[in-house]
């Protein structure tokens, strides 16, 4: 989760843990006040009910805090796991490529994508040169000397 979470653990609790407590007391009240509210009793009835809302909270909090580092932890793993499956699965379909030929196919089709490309450019360069009256030498880059 971080280091900010790791070490701000003990602060949380303290400040959520006097919240939860009365949550929890108030909610055991209410359940054994069979959910209804009788006012001064239940209010007796819960200061009672503190010492069980202080351990069931404690205990639900921690268990909210385990499952959610169990859920992130989850959620990493099964990152993992696809990365590691989408990356097999690659260099499988890439051996059955090869193996089939289809390397060689896609070279084949890159150079001739690549010259058709080329063609096409010096059509449009010649093309250009005839509308503007320009001399194809001029549109074209200086050859690099040989050093």
């Amino acid at each position: 989760m971080g280091d900010w979470w790791e070490n701000q653990w003990l602060r949380r609790h303290a400040t959520a843990a006097p919240f939860g407590i009365l949550a929890t007391a108030l909610l055991l009240a209410f359940y054994l006040e069979k959910w209804q509210w009788h006012g001064r009793s239940s209010w007796e009835l819960a200061t009672s009910q503190v010492d069980i809302g202080a351990v069931l909270y404690a205990a639900a909090a921690m268990l909210a805090e385990r499952g959610v580092r169990l859920m992130f932890w989850a959620l990493d793993q099964r990152r993992k796991w696809r990365a590691k499956w989408r990356a097999e699965a690659v260099a499988e379909g890439r051996a059955e490529g090869v193996a089939e030929g289809h390397a060689v196919g896609i070279t084949e089709g890159r150079a001739t994508g690549q010259a058709e490309t080329q063609r096409r450019y010096d059509e449009w360069l010649a093309r250009v040169s005839q509308e503007k009256g320009i001399p194809l030498d001029d549109l074209l880059p200086p050859e690099p000397d040989d050093c």
